[in-house]
């Protein structure tokens, strides 16, 4: 008879050890569940500053975008009143037939030599200059960096009354001077 309270004891001892086991399962469940939430709370919380500078970037290439519609409208509609004052263009005359800006009636020879301006050529308005960038055979075929063209001719722009004017020399310089190989790689 001493044998059932034995087994009773063991069946004790074995419930007592499941409750134990079970009550650090579920305390080491608890454990890796917070630490899973805290994780997805510490992504979402990247996530939405992430975000935030992605809309804050994209309102201000918007804002970018939109100057830059604005002022390429605005140099439209003075290309086209300066082309209804009639300014040569390469569509329309030969570059030669352009006229110059530079006023040879008080010219005098200069005892050391040429002007700047005489040893350049012509003199061409911004829409002229714009026009003889577009004619050029190499920007035809798309093996030239406008940008890079753009960012030369801004040191060589000149004032006169009409505004600004370019050397058609550094004109056809800057547009030589940008070739690529290849084209363009964003097409």
């Amino acid at each position: 008879m001493a044998d059932p309270p034995l087994r009773c004891g063991t069946f004790l001892q074995s419930f007592k050890n499941d409750t134990a086991d079970s009550i650090f399962r579920q305390r080491a469940f608890r454990e890796r569940k917070e630490r899973h939430v805290k994780d997805l709370e510490a992504k979402l919380s990247a996530l939405e500053s992430s975000a935030t500078l992605l809309a804050t970037d994209n309102q201000r290439l918007k804002l970018a975008l939109q100057r830059a519609t604005n002022e390429n409208e605005i140099l439209r509609q003075q290309t086209s009143r300066n082309r209804s004052l009639s300014i040569p263009s390469p569509a329309n005359s030969s570059p030669s037939n352009w006229s110059t800006d530079v006023d040879t009636r008080h010219s005098t020879p200069s005892p050391h030599g040429p002007s700047r301006a005489e040893s350049e050529g012509r003199l061409l308005p911004a829409s002229a200059t714009w026009d003889l960038i577009q004619s050029h055979p190499l920007v035809r075929q798309g093996h030239v960096d406008i940008a890079d063209v753009c960012e030369r001719l801004r040191h060589a722009t000149r004032c006169d009354d009409s505004g600004p004017v370019f050397a058609e020399r550094e004109v056809r310089s800057a547009v030589e001077e940008s070739r690529r190989g290849g084209g363009d790689e964003l097409i």
